[in-house]
């Protein structure tokens, strides 16, 4: 049961863990150097900006929010509510959550030279499940008699931090090029390798038939040993690590006429960390059958609800996936993005923007789309909105502002601000909070 319990505790850490950060809203945020977290080539006015800690967040999930799944059980803990769960499952299910904590940045500009220097600590978390694994918690494998039915889910958790530096250059009025090596240094990851695992009942005496060819890979967050599955949340702590990595920010800003701006850009090009230190490889592969196992969880589930809190070894089906473990090492990619931009400067205090994002990861490419306004509604204060069709979905309505207060500049954006005070409730939400230092 452990084997099954650990990949709803992969989905449960998955959402507190909070593919790459879209930031459509902050793109076009002006003078702030936050923006060049989207194109390096998007500077701020001033020739010295220090950049002070800000946080950005990122959660979606394709069937149902927190809220839906997850309910505080009276004695203690959560319940996972099947029930909900099961009825907003689609054949494939996603689930995608961000931490990005930038500690510090710099920017520096010398006549045509700008330079940029930042320090952030990213946690990054993919969860692919197919509907069958949690039908197969909520509802037992009896609906499933005579069918041979996939069981496995595809998993990346990274958790790194990331010191760019940067480089522009102002060719002339109307053309800026930035470019930004990354180093990265991995803190811990999970990610799965291979992910074929199949569970077949037969309709006599509940012959369960489980095929797996699945390799994990895990650093740091995940142990495995004699005793099963547990989890190193220490790890997180640790500084850097001999897990080094390479990631590459270019971009352009170009002012073919006056009003116009035309901006291009690809972040975190060729991410990739190798793992070497303290790494288990993880391997399950082959065909087990058990005489008459019935998954039931009945003894654990309260109606429709897992109580987390009672979560014990009360099934004899520990050996799902039968692993073996080996010392090794690997890497893995991490999520690429591009962002094209329009802007238009309509009035001295109004601007116009469109935009294009594309994020590719693990083979998978995923758009959005924005449409927008920024206003200078005050000297100290600019606010924008911006319309945008993001992770499938239609409803989102982003804003984003900044705030300056002598040299202090106050910044938040958002792409989805319905849900932004409530991301529990949400099913796809994101925001940056942060605060700078301009002369």
């Amino acid at each position: 049961m452990k084997k099954y319990l650990l990949l709803t505790a992969c989905f449960v850490i998955s959402i507190f863990s909070v593919t790459a950060q879209d930031e459509l809203s902050l793109h076009f945020m002006p003078d702030n150097i936050a923006a060049a977290r989207t194109n390096p080539a998007l500077l701020p006015d001033s020739n010295l900006v220090i950049g002070l800690p800000n946080v950005g967040f990122n959660l979606y999930h394709s069937s149902g929010n927190f809220n839906d799944i997850f309910q505080d059980n009276p004695n203690g803990g959560l319940n996972i509510d099947f029930g909900k769960w099961i009825g907003a499952l689609s054949p494939e299910n996603e689930l995608v959550t961000n931490l990005e904590i930038e500690t510090l940045s710099f920017f520096l500009r010398k006549g045509k030279l700008g330079f940029q220097v930042n320090h952030e600590v990213r946690f990054h978390s993919s969860f692919l499940y197919p509907d069958t694994y949690p039908k197969l918690i909520g509802e037992g494998n009896a609906q499933y008699i005579g069918e041979r039915v996939n069981i496995g889910p595809d998993i990346q958790q990274d958790a790194y931090h990331s010191i760019g530096l940067g480089l522009s250059y102002q060719i002339n009025n109307k053309i800026n090029l930035a470019v930004r090596p990354k180093i990265l240094f991995g803190i811990g990851n999970t990610t799965t390798k291979r992910k074929d695992a199949y569970l077949e009942t037969s309709d006599e005496f509940y012959q369960t038939t489980v095929t797996t060819d699945y390799q994990l890979n895990t650093t740091g967050i995940l142990k495995y040993d004699v005793n099963g599955f547990d989890f190193d949340f220490e790890s997180l702590s640790k500084g850097f690590s001999s897990n080094s990595g390479f990631a590459l920010d270019v971009g352009v800003h170009i002012k073919p006429i006056d009003k116009l701006s035309v901006n291009l850009s690809w972040i975190d090009g060729l991410a990739k960390i190798n793992w070497k230190n303290n790494t288990q490889i993880l391997e399950s592969k082959g065909t087990k059958l058990y005489e008459g196992v019935k998954i039931d969880f009945s003894d654990i589930l309260q109606g429709d609800s897992l109580n987390l809190t009672n979560v014990t070894d009360t099934l004899n089906f520990d050996n799902l996936f039968n692993f073996t473990s080996r010392d090794g090492t690997y890497d893995t990619e991490l999520p690429s993005r591009i962002y094209f931009s329009v802007g238009y400067q309509l009035t001295e205090k109004l601007s116009l923007h469109g935009l294009f994002y594309n994020e590719n990861f693990r083979g998978k490419n995923r758009q959005a789309y924005s449409l927008g306004a920024q206003a200078q509604l005050h000297k100290m204060i600019n606010l924008g909105v911006n319309y945008a069709y993001r992770f499938e979905s239609a409803t989102n309505i982003g804003l984003n502002t900044t705030i300056k207060l002598g040299p202090v500049q106050i910044f938040a954006a958002t792409d989805n601000i319905i849900h932004v005070f409530q991301p529990f409730a949400a099913d796809n939400v994101n925001g940056r909070i942060g605060l700078n230092l301009v002369f």
